[in-house]
């Protein structure tokens, strides 16, 4: 029996679990969980990482007192963020969020330096004002004094991981999200660096995930090995997916934003890829992952806080389950309509989206979250098309995983209009992957294996295509 530990980071929420792997599966136990958010310091969008560390450390030694035979644990967190540090390693102002208005300001400055196709061709990335290589330009254009007092620059699970133990280092997945890496992520790039005027010492070398990061040195912690069980989030969850041997799976990663991705061998770098938007980042077992994103439940979210907003109170669940019995929808929008994209009055800018079909309107609230569900569904199921088209290759099912993956309408109708089997689940796929990717780095599980413990351990759902 072994038992490892996994530290979640969201951009909204933190989570420490405990995994206990014995007799072909694995036992998952939550420990702790704590809101945070990004704090709105004057004109910049920062990062509260006291807090993350202050509850992570509170989570692990609850998790260490609940399971004192726990062994190691991993941090994952989101993509491209960073901190900056000095030569004292101390933080070199805020560690900013990727939504800070800064990078938009220098987007023009950056695409001087490198063109979105180079950037493409050098990266396998697409160019984003969140990537890290932009927020680097950004802080070089903006805040020069505080570039000047920079030694170096730690992606954020690195960062916490450096907490932990001293030990500085730069994981392959989070570092396949930055924009200063070549594609596959084997090591960083040079001509990017050069290319874009920011200092090559601030990073140091590439190291793989699935390895040891030292053991941990604060106070009540020393007995837990720090791992690299895959660093960012979502390389965290495609870990975990149950996928049957000989299965070729999509992933469809399913929250306020969606992100629609492939398992593959090597990087898309077609100009197929890049005009689809494809982005490709690793894999915790050293594959990459080329995706896309896909505007996601954000709409339903945020229809349900207007609603809320006028007075009217609702249970997510409970309106699912209403538009199930509504009959299907009579039209549906486009999800990544730019109207979309910010907040405000959702309910008319559905109206007006059906409207401009000549459609009729919804005339209740499960009405509205039905046509909201089937949009999604026709939306993912155009992107199977056309990540399809892309990779050569049709999947044999869709793995859909995140929030989205309890709506059990939403996943019996993108499984009936693309066509393909979906299996849902697990909602918690980050955190299950972390434990997996520790129990292989630690020899406790033959990573050949994983599928059966997987299949063994987790709670899915399947969905096949229905006539409709």
């Amino acid at each position: 029996m072994t038992t490892v530990l996994a530290v979640d980071l969201g951009s909204a929420s933190g989570r420490v679990l405990a995994g206990t792997f014995a007799d072909g599966r694995v036992e998952v136990a939550d420990v702790h969980r704590f809101k945070h958010q990004a704090l709105r310091d004057g004109a910049s969008l920062t990062w509260d990482v006291e807090t993350m560390w202050e509850q992570t450390v509170i989570g692990l030694r609850k998790a260490v007192a609940a399971h004192p035979d726990a062994v190691s644990v991993s941090i994952d967190t989101w993509g491209v963020d960073f901190a900056p540090l000095d030569a004292d390693d101390e933080l070199v102002g805020p560690v900013r969020a990727y939504r800070d208005e800064r990078t938009s300001r220098t987007l023009g400055e950056f695409r001087s330096r490198l063109g979105d196709r180079e950037f493409f061709d050098l990266t396998g990335l697409q160019p984003a004002t969140i990537n890290t290589a932009n927020q680097l330009v950004a802080l070089l254009v903006e805040e020069p004094e505080l570039a000047a007092r920079a030694a170096s620059v730690l992606f954020l699970p690195d960062y916490f991981a450096w907490r932990l133990t001293g030990v500085k280092g730069w994981s392959r997945t989070i570092a396949s999200t930055s924009g200063l890496a070549e594609p596959g992520a084997g090591r960083f790039s040079d001509e990017v660096f050069d290319r874009l005027g920011i200092p090559r010492r601030w990073v140091g070398g590439i190291s793989a995930d699935r390895t040891v990061v030292g053991q941990c040195s604060v106070p009540g912690l020393e007995g837990l090995t720090v791992v690299r069980g895959g660093a960012h989030d979502s390389a965290c969850a495609v870990h975990g997916l149950p996928i049957d041997e000989g299965k070729r799976a999509y992933f469809l990663s399913c929250g306020s934003w969606s992100v629609l991705g492939a398992i593959e061998d090597a990087p898309l770098m077609s100009d197929a890829a890049f005009d689809l938007g494809i982005t490709n980042e690793a894999r915790t077992d050293g594959g990459v992952r080329p995706l896309f994103n896909i505007t996601g439940m954000w709409i339903l979210q945020e229809i349900q806080r207007q609603w809320e907003r006028e007075g009217t109170p609702t249970d997510t669940d409970e309106l699912v389950a209403r538009a199930r019995q509504c009959p299907p929808a009579a039209a549906y929008f486009n999800p990544d309509d730019p109207r979309f994209a910010e907040p405000g009055d959702m309910q008319r800018k559905i109206d007006e989206a059906l409207a401009a079909q000549g459609a009729p309107l919804p005339q209740s609230m499960p009405e509205y979250v039905r046509v909201i569900i089937e949009s999604f569904a026709h939306r993912y199921a155009r992107a199977v098309g056309e990540l399809t088209e892309a990779t050569g290759r049709a999947p044999d099912q869709l793995n859909l995983v995140g929030g989205g993956a309890r709506n059990r309408l939403l996943c019996d109708l993108t499984a009936s209009l693309a066509g393909i089997t979906v299996v849902a689940g697990p909602i918690e796929a980050s955190t299950f992957g972390s434990l997996l990717a520790q129990l292989e780095a630690l020899g406790e599980l033959d990573p050949a294996d994983r599928p059966s413990v997987i299949a063994a351990s987790a709670s899915t759902r399947v969905h096949v295509p229905q006539a409709r």
